[in-house]
């Protein structure tokens, strides 16, 4: 590796572990933040549920502009980082206004998480004109980010007040903007794209009807991963704990699962993916049951170890699952298909999840929530094919 691959490795890396802080804030945080600005568990999910349907709609937008214009993917990604500063900075004046801070952070959290898949594209850009971005590293110190954010903040806002959290975003993103304007690529490289002809949605469920039903069991048992993590600290304060074992908590699984991805990087050749999707398809529910009968923080811990068996396993076994179930054309509408079921399952547990927080109490909603899962579970490993 020369020096240039090598400072760009380093660049990119860093380019990930910023950009993971700022989502550990938005999204592992967004309940503790809002709910300690005056806002109910019905209103958190229904502002989550918003900035997911952001991201939806948001994302197919910013390509076209993309696109269309020929910018740049780093000058997006810049602007995306400084209207993300200016909406933090204006959280923090309208910390007395609930409303005003419910409008600002569905935006806000749209727009961090459209950030998402360009800070991706950085990485591949690069690899398919022979220059080798460690992709696996940077997004694995991304994963340690998170985990080391999570626990600082849990004792942060625990020591002072929730409210800091938007200074840290400004923070984040002030070192953020400029290490992109540094990760240059030319234009070239950045905007060219490959047209693939692709069947249409309907064609493809029509052809693909035992995939669509597994991403169907998908949902059922992401959306109780996404209640989960979306009110944490509703669970942990049941329990009796507070932000800062909810750090802990949380640090615990995003390190294991930064251990579980590496490994998996590593034997990915050497096992049957369907095994292992099934696998992290029966762990995802045993965390959820876990938590469900946790009556302590010790249950807690055990449940997010969890983690590695279920959420890490399934998300780059997927990758490779649709990559070899398919051919090449219609394996790109599958990879967008899974992640567009991921969002579907946040805006649906962001909207119910809060509802039933509210209306039913803690641990009916995680009753209900283990039973959906379980379901979910089981048509998952129904559904799952065989691929070589």
């Amino acid at each position: 590796m020369n020096n240039q691959t090598k400072t760009l490795n380093i660049k990119y890396a860093f380019i990930q572990g910023f950009y993971y802080i700022t989502n550990c804030c938005i999204q592992g945080y967004a309940a503790v933040y809002l709910g300690a600005i005056g806002l109910s568990s019905t209103m958190i999910g229904l502002i989550l549920a918003l900035g997911n349907i952001v991201t939806t709609f948001g994302s197919p937008v910013l390509a076209s502009f993309v696109d269309k214009f020929h910018w740049s993917v780093n000058k997006v990604l810049m602007i995306l980082g400084f209207l993300s500063g200016i909406l933090s900075l204006m959280l923090v004046a309208s910390a007395k206004l609930p409303v005003l801070v419910a409008v600002l952070f569905v935006i806000l959290f749209g727009l961090l998480n459209m950030m998402m898949p360009l800070i991706n594209a950085l990485s591949f850009a690069f690899e398919e004109h022979g220059i080798n971005i460690n992709f696996g590293v940077g997004r694995g110190i991304g994963s340690a980010a998170y985990a080391l954010t999570s626990l600082g903040l849990g004792y942060l806002v625990q020591t002072f007040s929730p409210v800091l959290m938007p200074w840290v975003l400004v923070a984040v993103l002030t070192g953020l903007i400029p290490l992109i304007q540094s990760f240059r690529m030319n234009e070239e490289v950045e905007t060219a794209h490959e047209e693939e002809e692709t069947s249409s949605i309907k064609d493809f469920c029509k052809e693909y009807t035992t995939f669509m039903i597994f991403l169907l069991g998908f949902m059922m048992v992401y959306a109780d991963h996404m209640i989960i993590n979306n009110f944490f600290i509703n669970i942990i304060r049941n329990v009796g704990a507070g932000t800062s074992q909810m750090g802990v908590a949380v640090f615990l699984a995003a390190i294991l699962e930064l251990i579980s991805m590496s490994a998996f990087e590593k034997f990915k050749n050497k096992i049957d993916i369907t095994i292992v999707l099934k696998i992290a398809a029966v762990m995802f529910t045993v965390k959820h049951v876990l938590t469900y009968f946790a009556s302590s923080m010790t249950v807690i811990y055990i449940a997010q170890v969890m983690q590695m068996f279920a959420y890490a396993l399934f998300i780059p076994a997927a990758v490779y699952y649709v990559d070899k179930l398919f051919n090449k054309k219609d394996a790109i509408k599958g990879q967008s298909l899974v992640t567009t079921a991921m969002t579907a399952s946040g805006i649906i547990s962001s909207l119910v999840g809060g509802i039933l927080f509210d209306s039913v109490g803690t641990s009916t909603t995680l009753l209900i929530g283990a039973i959906v899962s379980l379901l979910g579970t089981v048509i998952m490993i129904m559904t799952t094919q065989k691929v070589n």
